[in-house]
């Protein structure tokens, strides 16, 4: 990730400075010094990142306790995005109008094409109070990882202990079997065979009398 600040996230740093000090007086406002530094401690122990594999996860549960943000131009996202995502492009993002209706009660996981765009709206976001996290590897790692998972043929027939869970994720989202329930973290479950009733034996012929003389 770049050390420097693009035009768009200057902008979004503006709009997050008025946000945390609107309405409140010059004694209650933040130390913005003390946001910057708690901020940058996230950044460093990496504590703003999901993984795509955590992401499919709570896709495929059905978890509400977050939202889902693709900040790409809306011809990339028209292209493909993840299920259930909301598409604001970064500019869009950053307006003041567009911050103060984002949840603040839930995490918001920002992706772009890679990490770097969405590492700088989140940045901005925390800044203005969000619990905003980025998905690792943008839409280019969730496509390949997720949807097209890369399983070396060695290990194809499951003997890797993760190679069914990410087939059955895969399936999941690229439609099949996948969508019949979330995976166990076990791997798919072997089927179990119908009964069938044991065929009955044929009854033994009686013992003949034997014709033995004296």
């Amino acid at each position: 990730m770049r050390t420097s600040l693009s035009i768009p996230l200057v902008l979004g740093l503006s709009a997050a400075l008025l946000l945390a000090g609107c309405g409140e007086d010059r004694d209650s406002r933040t130390d913005m010094k003390s946001v910057f530094d708690q901020v940058a401690q996230v950044v460093a122990r990496r504590e703003d990142r999901v993984a795509v594999d955590d992401l499919a996860r709570w896709l495929i549960e059905g978890r509400k306790d977050f939202v889902l943000i693709d900040v790409r131009p809306q011809q990339d996202f028209a292209k493909g995005h993840i299920e259930g995502a909301r598409n604001l492009p970064v500019p869009q993002l950053v307006a003041p109008q567009t911050m103060q209706g984002l949840p603040k009660e839930r995490r918001i996981v920002l992706y772009s094409q890679g990490s770097e765009t969405a590492a700088q709206a989140v940045v901005l976001l925390r800044l203005a109070g969000y619990d905003a996290d980025l998905l690792l590897g943008g839409y280019n790692f969730w496509s390949r990882h997720v949807l097209n998972p890369d399983i070396h043929p060695t290990l194809a027939d499951g003997e890797y202990p993760r190679v069914p869970e990410q087939q059955a994720i895969a399936c999941y989202f690229v439609g099949g079997q996948g969508r019949q329930g979330p995976p166990s973290g076990k791997g798919p479950q072997r089927p179990v065979p119908a009964f069938k009733p044991p065929l009955a034996k044929p009854l033994a012929p009686p013992p003949q009398e034997s014709d033995e003389g004296c």
